[in-house]
């Protein structure tokens, strides 16, 4: 049987380049492999270690940019969630909770009595149990 795959959200939806890569992603796997190979290089020729040996330094200058690639935090690029975990990181971490202007004008409670044609069409609902009003 013949399927295809459709998108719920739009939004959700990445254009792929090559495979099932997106050209972000692509990006960051070429740059990974650039700066790999930059590594490499660096430790044969400047400093003289053999390539075989430089195996650390070579994956920790790759690393960044996998990561940036591959790795979703909270199903975030890493783009995005970089500056906010940083955000969250340097601030104070204290959430200061105030009323709105919408609550502090608020109308009060209705008066207890008869309740109103609303009231009794919302009661008769199925489910409307928790809702009944008290009396």
């Amino acid at each position: 049987m013949l399927s295809v795959r459709v998108q719920k959200d739009i939004g959700e939806y990445t254009e792929k380049i090559v495979g099932k890569l997106s050209a972000r992603t692509l990006a960051c796997l070429a740059g990974g492999l650039a700066s790999a190979v930059g590594a490499a290089a660096l430790c044969q020729f400047a400093l003289g270690i053999e390539v075989r040996d430089a195996a650390l330094p070579v994956m920790c200058a790759s690393l960044p940019f996998w990561l940036a690639g591959f790795w979703r935090p909270h199903h975030m690029k890493f783009e995005k969630f970089v500056p906010l975990w940083l955000d969250f990181q340097l601030e104070g971490q204290k959430i200061l909770y105030c009323s709105t202007p919408v609550l502090e004008g608020a109308q009060a409670s209705p008066v207890p009595g008869r309740p109103s044609r609303k009231a009794k069409r919302k009661a008769k609902r199925k489910g409307a149990e928790a809702n009944a009003p008290v009396r």
